[in-house]
């Protein structure tokens, strides 16, 4: 149903200023924090317990290695205050949906906030946010029969019919190379959005994760690639796709986890190193599948979503993923 503007009441509050923002220190090259709701946990190296990972090196030995994190210093987590929830992050920046269907694009190591203008329709099946490394960016909202993309560089949005839009998997989307990925629920697969011209495209589901598999896997981007991380029997192997639209088995790590009962599911993730975002029971940990090390997020307190799709991952890099 169409909407028009004189049609929205606008309840929401202001956000915070720029100076209420506390930002995260550290490495820019991998991920900084995880957003769920209004709250934000750092991803540092401040774990108290190991986390067991058998890396590459301690398979090859056969041995068990049990990586700590790090001591117990780390950065401060980042404070948001103001109406809506993060439901979606791109090179630094982070969609907030509000009531009324109200979207926020923030930039919290600046401080920075824009709302957009109202889109057309007053409902969306899922919305991502898609950046360059110019700076511009393109949210997209999924709706039954359509996409509708909002340009940072015209501030207006446009609407493009697809009869693919409705099948998307809600909180799955992945944004990379001018595209946002999404999984979809019918066939399994994974649907591929050009921003810049409004084309859709379907691509096989990686390997081990097809509609009649019970696999547990999620998109994201690490060290330079469109990836999907799937859970195994013993661990986690990372697929990178591309160039073309055939998936190619990156790198594979063993979580001990994974075989002593912890329920251990991928979340999506970004990265500009070879970290994936991992769920284990109550804990949130970005494992390098490369390095076999790990680090978990500093929950301060906060309670982890039931959903996995409410939990949004934070990266600041942009010297790899280039457009």
């Amino acid at each position: 149903m169409s909407t028009a503007d004189d049609d929205w009441v606008d309840v929401a509050e202001e956000f915070c200023s720029p100076e209420e923002w506390v930002v995260l220190v550290g490495d820019e090259g991998s991920m900084s924090a995880v957003f769920f709701g209004r709250a934000a946990a750092s991803i540092s190296a401040g774990v108290a317990s190991p986390i067991p990972v058998v890396g590459p090196a301690a398979v090859r030995s056969g041995g068990l290695e049990l990586l700590s994190s790090g001591d117990t210093a780390g950065p401060a987590p980042i404070s948001i205050a103001g109406p809506g929830d993060a439901i979606a992050a791109s090179r630094g920046r982070v969609l907030l949906s509000a009531p009324w269907s109200r979207y926020y694009v923030l930039d919290p190591s600046a401080g920075e906030r824009h709302a957009l203008p109202l889109p057309r329709r007053a409902t969306s099946h899922d919305a991502a946010i898609a950046c360059d490394a110019g700076g511009r960016y393109w949210v997209v909202r999924a709706s039954r029969g359509y996409f509708e993309i909002y340009a940072s560089s015209t501030g207006k949005w446009s609407e493009v019919p697809s009869a693919m839009a409705s099948g998307v998997v809600p909180g799955s989307a992945a944004s990379f190379a001018g595209c946002v990925f999404w999984k979809l629920a019918a066939s399994g697969g994974v649907l591929a959005l050009d921003v810049a011209s409004g084309t859709a495209r379907e691509i096989a589901p990686p390997p081990r994760c097809s509609d009649d598999t019970a696999a547990v896997w999620q998109l994201g981007v690490a060290a330079g690639h469109l990836c999907a991380a799937v859970r195994t029997d013993d661990g986690i192997e990372l697929h990178g796709l591309g160039p073309g639209p055939a998936w190619e088995l990156l790198h594979g790590t063993r979580v001990v986890a994974a075989a002593d009962g912890v329920d251990l599911r991928p979340l999506r993730f970004e990265s500009d190193t070879d970290e994936v975002l991992l769920r284990m029971g109550e804990r949130v940990v970005a494992l390098d599948v490369v390095e076999g090390t790990a680090r978990e997020a500093r929950l301060g307190g906060a309670v982890l979503p039931v959903e996995d799709e409410k939990i949004v991952p934070w990266c600041r890099a942009s010297s790899t993923l280039l457009l």
